[in-house]
């Protein structure tokens, strides 16, 4: 027997305390955002396998699938790769486990941090010389820059107190600098007042005075197609989520951020673990069809599944290579054609001698040349080998869609042997890692290009009939993991609440 929506919410607010219901998820009938449903003119009732499909095991997926389990429902979850947790990775082959995405928890991720304590697995602090505070040494313009030497460097674009801001550090403080989302809610990005920062983020910063060589290394960094692809909007509230408990929250020892011990992906295996019905693997979905209020998927491999709900957590650009019927239509369809994900590729390395006792610089590089980063990955144990990366985003990834892996790495050692001789021969192959060349993911992240938060920042919770979307990118408050188990629950209780 399924819960009622009253014990429901009661239930939700006890086990994870401070969560927010978002406002999608009310029972006003003037705050349903849902496209007709499509009537059969059929006689012959079709019936359904299970209560609810939901497409996709990342944690949004699974997330839905746990609230509403608990609430009763038989749900059937189905995932297009031969593995659980989406864009949550754990690259157990490579030498330190680095994760391929989805890697720190913040203090903030307040449903995240609830299912890992559920489910009995443990946080560690990780090491603090690793991911964004691992020191670098930079090559711009082809000159090797120290971070000591950085202030006074005649390539340092920056004037005054500035001048002390290191180049990895720009995009994230100076798209940050005098926000106007400062100190607001963290919907506030989507009112109609805010849709004059809805263009170019170049233009935003010129308007602010930044100049073009800080934008160009601004550039390095950033995920989308470049500066002038991406809304100043975006880019002002990733930092505005990113900074917004900065000091303000933090787990009991007082650190902000944490890792799964073990490594992320035992989170998403743990999830799908937990439910009655095992998750089916290598189920590519290719369409939806709806008839007497029965949703129909229909999978590459010939498979299909019948629900009287389907939750979609497929990447909004996937979407493009999926039909529906009835056909969706309208923003949502233009929204599905026209919103991108960011870009990038990782090509991780074993590396057999350290290069930089050779040459006496930094093992950490970051450039503003076609491998942007190379990073030597924290070791886990003193007896494990170096492992090392290049890190390429943005528009210098574009190159490696028309690339072999093969290919990959012989650019990337070509590359880097010209830019630091003393990598060369020191380095073996492990692998190219890659949401954007992943069918299943799209790329890393979704982000808003200039006038798609005005057009598309309202839409993106629209029901179309029985499937309701999922996912980070129509996530109100948070982003990243957090975003994913935002959307994940308001996409459950959109059935839990309105059944």
């Amino acid at each position: 027997m399924k819960t009622n929506r009253r014990k429901f919410i009661q239930g939700l607010a006890g086990a994870s305390a401070g969560l927010l219901v978002p406002i999608s998820c009310t029972t006003k009938e003037e705050d349903k955002i849902v496209d007709a449903p499509y009537i059969s003119k059929k006689s012959k009732p079709i019936k359904a396998t299970h209560d609810v499909i939901v497409v996709g095991a990342g944690l949004s997926g699974l997330h839905s699938a746990m609230l509403l389990e608990e609430s009763g429902y038989d749900v059937q979850v189905i995932e297009g790769r031969q593995r659980l947790g989406g864009r949550v990775y754990t690259l157990n082959d490579v030498p330190g486990k680095p994760e391929a995405a989805g890697e720190y928890i913040g203090a903030s991720y307040a449903r995240m941090i609830n299912t890992v304590d559920k489910l009995g697995l443990d946080l560690y602090n990780p090491d603090a010389s690793g991911g964004p505070n691992r020191p670098w040494l930079y090559n711009i313009q082809g000159n090797y820059i120290t971070a000591d030497n950085w202030e006074a460097h005649k390539l340092n674009p920056l004037e005054g107190e500035e001048r002390s801001l290191l180049p990895h550090r720009f995009l994230s403080t100076i798209s940050h600098k005098d926000n106007p989302l400062q100190d607001k809610p963290l919907d506030d990005w989507l009112k109609p007042e805010y849709h004059k920062y809805d263009i170019p983020h170049d233009q935003y910063l010129r308007s602010k005075g930044v100049n073009e060589e800080t934008i160009k290394l601004m550039n390095v960094v950033i995920h989308a197609g470049g500066m002038h692809k991406t809304s100043a909007m975006n880019e002002l509230r990733r930092y505005h989520v990113n900074s917004h408990a900065n000091g303000k929250l933090a787990f009991g020892d007082g650190k902000e951020w944490k890792m799964i011990k073990g490594g992320n992906s035992l989170l998403p295996k743990a999830m799908a673990d937990s439910l009655k019905n095992d998750v089916h693997l290598a189920k590519t979905v290719v369409g939806f069809k709806e008839e007497d209020g029965i949703v129909q998927v229909s999978c590459a491999d010939g498979s299909e599944y019948k629900g009287k709900h389907v939750i979609c957590s497929i990447p909004i650009s996937v979407l493009r290579n999926v039909t529906f019927e009835p056909h969706i239509t309208g923003i949502t369809k233009e929204a599905i054609d026209q919103m991108d994900y960011g870009l990038s590729v990782q090509v991780h390395f074993l590396i057999k001698e350290p290069y930089w006792e050779q040459d006496g610089m930094d093992a950490n590089m970051w450039t503003d040349g076609p491998l942007e980063r190379f990073a030597v990955r924290t070791k886990r144990a003193k007896g494990d080998p170096y492992a090392g990366l290049a890190f390429i985003n943005g528009p210098e990834s574009l190159k490696f869609r028309l690339m072999t892996d093969d290919q990959v790495f012989n650019y990337v050692e070509q590359k880097l042997a010209e830019m630091r001789p003393s990598t060369k021969g020191k380095l073996e192959r492990l692998m190219v890692q890659s949401c954007e060349r992943d069918i299943h993911g799209a790329g890393d992240w979704v982000y808003w290009q200039p006038g798609q938060v005005k057009k598309f920042g309202n839409e993106m919770r629209r029901s179309h009939g029985n499937i309701h979307f999922a996912g980070e990118h129509t996530a109100i408050m948070q982003r990243g993991m957090e975003g994913a188990f935002e959307s994940g629950e308001r996409a459950a209780l959109d059935i839990i609440l309105n059944a």
